[in-house]
């Protein structure tokens, strides 16, 4: 679900890495850039109410003007940037050695397997 919010709000570079194998913090993460901070601010806001709506526990750290928002829902990790903190962060370099996962597949997923994404569960 997270991965589709943040493609319907015109992320470019989204990518998506399954980190089960790799680490304990969580299951997935995701990084995307955004256009300007104000988008940084709807796209978190929007990530914020969907996983509400589904009834999935979830944290949102954005501090205006830093380029970089964090959405953490347990599982799942969600990191948007603006152009200029992706390139100072470069987060893509710490999860290089991941396994990369196919965006349209989850994207056109069952109703069943989009009932477990809402809740945070990718398997």
């Amino acid at each position: 679900m997270g991965c589709r919010i943040m493609a319907e709000k015109k992320c470019t570079d989204l990518r998506a890495f399954d980190l089960r194998s790799a680490t304990g913090i969580a299951d997935y993460i995701a990084l995307a850039t955004c256009t300007s901070e104000p988008h940084l601010r709807a796209l978190s806001e929007e990530l914020y109410q969907a996983f509400k709506r589904c009834g999935q526990l979830c944290r949102v750290d954005y501090r205006p003007m830093s380029g970089w928002m964090v959405f953490d829902a347990f599982d799942v990790i969600l990191h948007a940037f603006t152009e200029t903190a992706q390139k100072f962060y470069n987060l893509d370099a710490l999860f290089k050695q991941s396994n990369i996962l196919d965006l349209n597949r989850i994207f056109f997923l069952d109703i069943g397997e989009k009932s477990a994404i809402c809740m945070g569960n990718y398997g």
